[in-house]
C-alpha cells in the first residue's frame, strides 16, 4: 500500500497558516486604522460645507470656531484651540485650517496618523 501524504492525513501546510495569519493581520490593521481616516473625511466634509455657508451669513469667527470644535468632538477628534485656525474677512472670505494627530495602537507598534484638514471660500459678490 502507498502511504498517504501529509495533506491527505489532515496536516495544514505552513503556507496556509502564513496566509491566514496575513489575512488576520490585514483585517486587524484595517479595523484599527480606518476609523481615524473616516472621521477625518467626515470632518473635512463638514468644514468644507461650513466654509461655504459661513461666507454668506453673519456668524462670527468665535462662534464658527465653537461649532467646528463641537463637530470635531462628535466625530471623536480631539482638537485644542491652537490646532484650529478660523479666519473670516469682512468681504466674506473664510479660511479654516486644522492640524491634529491620532495615535493608533497596532499591538506590535504604535503608528501616529497626521491629518491637516483645511477649507476656504470667498464671496463672489464682494462689495
Amino acid at each position: 500500500m502507498k502511504s498517504a501524504n501529509q495533506n491527505e492525513r489532515g496536516f495544514i501546510s505552513f503556507s496556509v497558516i502564513l496566509g491566514l495569519a496575513l489575512i488576520v493581520a490585514t483585517v486587524f490593521s484595517a479595523i484599527r486604522v480606518l476609523p481615524p481616516y473616516i472621521a477625518n473625511y467626515q470632518f473635512q466634509d463638514y468644514i468644507d460645507n461650513t466654509a461655504r455657508t459661513a461666507t454668506y451669513n453673519t456668524i462670527s469667527e468665535a462662534d464658527l470656531k465653537k461649532e467646528i470644535m463641537a463637530r470635531a468632538r462628535q466625530l471623536g477628534i480631539t482638537l485644542t484651540d491652537r490646532q484650529l485656525e478660523v479666519h473670516k474677512v469682512r468681504g466674506g472670505a473664510v479660511s479654516i485650517k486644522s492640524t491634529y494627530d491620532v495615535p493608533v495602537d497596532l499591538i506590535a507598534r504604535q503608528v501616529v496618523l497626521h491629518f491637516e484638514p483645511a477649507a476656504g471660500n470667498q464671496n463672489i459678490v464682494s462689495r
